[in-house]
């Protein structure tokens, strides 16, 4: 069965578990398997932010990786008092995770590329205006297909309703929006507080808040620093 006619709705539409997981797409499908991938998405971003903070210990990464546990918290909750089942098909397939609104997956990726353009739009600077509108624009982008992508995908692979999708994008939207301004006007006040700390100062936990632009300002120290220490080794010869 090609991919370019096929159509999941059928009733006798065989469903194939993607393997090392419990994410299923029609078999035949490709664009149903590339979807199936796809929403491993929210794993991998989970461990993106566990290992950008264990190397480099910055506290707003900290944050924000409080703030996607606590969106997915939200997410659980709702759909515990709401208590709406997922379309019909998925009921059996996935007993214990039979309720769908709002949609997980959406509300996840939603929250997280929502957070990104907030904080591309007001945090990042790089000093060249047409440079840096232009990669902003390309950063933006990027973030708002994803979370699109993310929430048809939920819709194809037939996990959730439109209505659940919908709800998890603008659930997630509107958390982002809410745990930022909470970070910018309630948290990092107290970060240089914070990294002042003696445990702080063991781990290595630091403050990046005042610099514009820390993948630029690392990049001109490093580069500064090594050139530097080459010329005093060239002293020492």
């Amino acid at each position: 069965m090609e991919s370019s006619d096929f159509n999941p709705t059928e009733d006798n539409v065989k469903w194939k578990t993607l393997s090392l997981t419990h994410v299923e797409y029609p078999e035949g499908d490709k664009l149903g398997k590339i979807f199936a991938i796809y929403s491993l998405a929210p794993l991998v971003i989970a461990i993106v932010l566990f290992t950008l903070f264990v190397s480099r210990r910055d506290l707003h990464t900290a944050t924000l990786s409080l703030g996607v546990i606590l969106n997915h918290l939200l997410n659980q909750i709702l759909k515990r008092v709401y208590a709406e089942p997922r379309p019909v098909i998925r009921e059996v397939v996935l007993e214990e995770y039979k309720y769908g609104w709002p949609s997980n997956h959406s509300q996840y990726m939603w929250f997280v590329c929502m957070y990104c353009v907030l904080f591309i739009r007001y945090r990042l600077h790089h000093g060249r205006q047409l440079t840096e509108i232009g990669w902003k624009i390309v950063a933006a982008g990027s973030c708002l297909v994803a979370a699109l992508v993310m929430s048809y995908s939920r819709v194809y692979l037939q996990y959730h309703t439109v209505d659940q999708v919908i709800a998890g994008a603008w659930i997630g939207s509107l958390s982002a929006l809410v745990w930022f301004l909470i970070t910018k006007y309630c948290l990092t006040p107290f970060f240089q507080t914070i990294q002042g700390w003696r445990i702080s100062e063991f781990l290595l936990i630091r403050d990046c808040t005042p610099i514009p632009n820390i993948m630029w300002f690392e990049y001109v120290s490093t580069r500064s620093e090594a050139a530097n220490r080459k010329k005093k080794e060239r002293k020492a010869l």
